[in-house]
């Protein structure tokens, strides 16, 4: 069946997004990038430099608890601020698709200041997924539980909604339009499947003596930060295009 007149196909969300990203480099990838890059430099720093010094004789391949414990503060630092960057690119699309753009600052502002329901979603979110993995009845709800909650970060920034009434704006803007929704994840899916993998494949050019290994290590973080930057902004661009659609096509 057809979309109803207003309604984009999954297609259409995916090209729009493509276009907000080819052609608004600026408003689109730049407050991912500003978010991003420097954070993956900061993390990248901190675990070359715990490794150099307080963990110099830890071997390489994660088995040690404290290099282990290092990586999951670094990995939920980093997690933490990739919700940022997501937010501040979900402000920054909206206001181009609203004819409306905002400056940069404008754009991170908001993301920086509603930091702590950023990371409350995060939270939620992680632990549902954690508690319905644990049953099989759960990993079969998850994937439906993903999609019906897809637009919680657009209605939490974009509606300065509180992390569960966002969830729950989610959940009844998706109503009658999960199809739709999981046709735009497939085909962004398939269209991060290739740069996903070249990210990936990174790390097996870390190789050498243990101060090579460390320094490379390094700047392969890095370098996979910067190469996530497009990815995070096609994101977010195709659930904003998504989200904006819905409310375009409630009001007539």
């Amino acid at each position: 069946m057809a979309p109803a007149v207003g309604l984009l196909p999954a297609r259409r969300v995916i090209a729009t997004a493509w276009d907000l990203v080819t052609s608004r480099p600026k408003e689109v990838l730049l407050p991912v990038a500003a978010v991003e890059v420097p954070v993956s430099v900061v993390a990248a720093l901190v675990i070359a430099g715990a490794l150099s010094t307080v963990l110099r004789d830890v071997a390489l391949d994660g088995q040690d608890r404290g290099y282990l414990a290092l990586l999951l503060i670094v990995g939920a630092g980093q997690a933490l601020f990739a919700q940022v960057a997501h937010g501040a690119a979900i402000v920054s699309i909206a206001a181009v698709l609203r004819g409306k753009p905002v400056p940069l600052a404008g754009a991170l502002d908001p993301a920086f200041t509603r930091m702590g329901g950023l990371l409350a979603l995060l939270v939620i979110l992680v632990a549902m997924s954690v508690l319905l993995a644990l049953t099989i009845i759960g990993l079969v709800l998850l994937p439906y539980l993903v999609v019906r909650l897809a637009l919680a970060h657009q209605a939490f920034m974009l509606e300065g909604r509180s992390p569960f009434a966002a969830l729950g704006r989610s959940w009844a803007l998706m109503r009658g339009h999960m199809l739709r929704m999981l046709g735009v994840m497939l085909l962004t899916f398939l269209i991060f499947l290739g740069p996903a993998i070249l990210i990936s494949a990174l790390d097996g050019l870390v190789a050498g003596s243990r101060g090579v290994q460390v320094a490379l290590q390094a700047l392969v973080s890095v370098v996979q930060g910067v190469l996530a930057v497009p990815l995070v902004a096609f994101a977010s661009a195709t659930t904003t295009v998504f989200y904006l659609n819905l409310e375009d096509a409630a009001r007539g």
